[in-house]
């Protein structure tokens, strides 16, 4: 668990699955995305409370993949999100993908049921916590109802999987990187501290950087690989660090493939990277 002072919490994992977080004010306390696992959110609760006596009052999601919102069965508080992310998850068949995963995970999620937000906006909305202020706002760009939570005055960024540390992006057919890209940069504009990544470790802006890069360097590969210039992919982007040396090899295969096949029409996959 990283602690950024003694009152927001992030889940790492060293396997690069969905990070969580705890935001505890004076008047109480929220988890940002609560993960594939219902148990995984479970634990979260409890640990809130060995360490506190605030109430979890809300849980916010950052957008609709499961892997943030299908914890949410596990937490008795009313859940914030996005009028998109609401519409996503009311029409996700989830009896349907439990069928198609691994027995083990079939029992892990026997009883996991969808709980989509009960608290939307549309844009942005503001939540008080007495000696924090906390701002969910849409952005779009990795998935048209991708948000990010801005707290303050600790000066941190729940960016979502609008920032991947350490680990290749999802990038889905609907995934907008010119917008992904231009939001990245907005969110620099702030005065921040520092930056919680959908997946991967907590981070300063550099990662925003980063992450920029990524996506510039991405759009360019993507590019010369529908020109078949095969010799100057290698050339340029064979040893890049900024591709080379991340995780989830599998997953930029996957992304890259999903990308080429956009112009086909974006359609909602109920995407359940864990």
């Amino acid at each position: 668990m990283f602690s950024i002072g003694d009152s927001i919490f992030v889940t790492e994992n060293s396997n690069g699955a969905s990070n969580s977080g705890l935001i505890i004010g004076k008047s109480g306390a929220m988890m940002v995305d609560s993960t594939f696992f219902p148990s995984k959110a479970h634990r979260m609760v409890d640990f809130l409370s060995n360490i506190t006596s605030k109430v979890l009052i809300y849980v916010i999601n950052t957008h609709y993949h499961l892997d943030h919102i299908l914890g949410n069965c596990a937490v008795d508080a009313p859940v914030i999100g996005n009028l998109l992310t609401k519409a996503y998850i009311e029409r996700f068949d989830l009896e349907a993908f439990k069928s198609t995963l691994e027995p083990f995970l079939q029992r892990e999620l026997k009883n996991a049921k969808l709980v989509p937000p009960s608290i939307t906006f549309k844009n942005r909305i503001k939540i008080n916590l007495g000696d924090k202020k906390v701002e969910i706002v849409k952005m779009g760009g990795h998935t048209p109802d991708s948000c990010v939570v801005y707290v303050w005055p600790d000066a941190v960024c729940f960016c979502g999987d609008l920032l991947f540390s350490e680990y290749h992006a999802e990038i889905e057919k609907e995934s907008d990187l010119n917008r992904w890209i231009q939001k990245l940069k907005k969110i620099k504009e702030k005065p921040l501290k520092w930056v919680v990544p959908g997946h991967g470790p907590v981070g300063n802006v550099e990662e925003l950087d980063n992450m920029i890069s990524y996506l510039e360097k991405f759009k360019a590969l993507s590019s010369m690989v529908k020109l078949k210039r095969v010799e100057e992919i290698v050339d340029k982007f064979g040893d890049d660090p900024i591709l080379a040396k991340r995780g989830f090899a599998l997953l930029f295969e996957e992304s890259l493939a999903n990308y080429l096949r956009r112009d086909k029409g974006a359609k909602y996959t109920g995407s359940h990277k864990a």
